[in-house]
Order: C-alpha cells, then sequence, then structure tokens
C-alpha cells in the first residue's frame, strides 16, 4: 500500500462534512472537479434522512461536484456504490496473477462523466478503490 497524506484541505472537507452530516467519514478524495465522499455501509439512507439536500448544501460550501459513495468489504459493491451515480450497467473483474482489473460498463451518455475531464474522475475513483483494495487497472468500457 502506498503512503497516503492528507492535507489541510482535505482535513476541512472532512470536518465539514462530518460537522453536516453526523456520520464519521472513510475517506475523502479530489481533484480539480469534485470531491469524493466514502460513508461506512448503510450509512448513506441515515444520511439522506437527516438532511436531503446535504449534496446541495456540500456543493455550495466546496463549490465542486459531490459525489456520495459507501464503502463495502466487497470489492464488486464498492465499485457498485462508486459508479453508481453513472448508471452502472456491468462491472468485469479479472483477477490474473495478483493483478486484479476492472471494467465498468455505465449508462452510455454517463461515459464523459465518468471518466472526466482529461480522465480526472477515472483517475479519483481508481485511486479510491486503491485505497481499499490493492487493483491493477480501472477502466471504463466504451
Amino acid at each position: 500500500m502506498k503512503e497516503i497524506t492528507i492535507d489541510n484541505k482535505i482535513m476541512g472537507y472532512i470536518a465539514m462534512f462530518e460537522r453536516i452530516s453526523h456520520v464519521e467519514l472513510k475517506e475523502c478524495l479530489e481533484n480539480d472537479d469534485m470531491v469524493l465522499f466514502i460513508v461506512g455501509e448503510k450509512r448513506l439512507a441515515e444520511i439522506f434522512n437527516r438532511n436531503k439536500n446535504i449534496v446541495s448544501e456540500l456543493k455550495e460550501k466546496v463549490n465542486k461536484h459531490i459525489l456520495l459513495a459507501e464503502s463495502s468489504r466487497d470489492l464488486l459493491m464498492f465499485v457498485k456504490n462508486l459508479f453508481y451515480r453513472y448508471g452502472v450497467k456491468e462491472i468485469d473483474i479479472t483477477w490474473k496473477e495478483n493483478m486484479t482489473d476492472i471494467l465498468v460498463a455505465v449508462e452510455t451518455t454517463e461515459i464523459g462523466k465518468a471518466i472526466g475531464k482529461e480522465g480526472r474522475n477515472i483517475k479519483l475513483l481508481k485511486e479510491a478503490v486503491g485505497r481499499f483494495f490493492p487493483i491493477h487497472s480501472l477502466n471504463i468500457k466504451q
């Protein structure tokens, strides 16, 4: 596993999220366009029951797209949770020689959003999966 450093900006996002949601955060990652908040299993419903406007509230505060996802001990479920907003159609996971490759098929109209400008979103999602599971690659099926 590679070492993860958390800067003051991410620490601020974590504190803000936990203050607004009243739920402990598992992980927080960002790129130029989006902040990804990962909560524990079965915690999203609790968050939305308390505050159905949490995504717009967070977006207003950080001025970036917000992606909320639940963690899972199951790789397939975790990938499905991360790509949920893009309309997951299929997930292929291949294990070969201690390498895990993941290919995700999403709604055709959402492929561009899932990849993101200059591949930023797919890189962020790959990093998120890599923090919980040892993977070799994560790609969008085109």
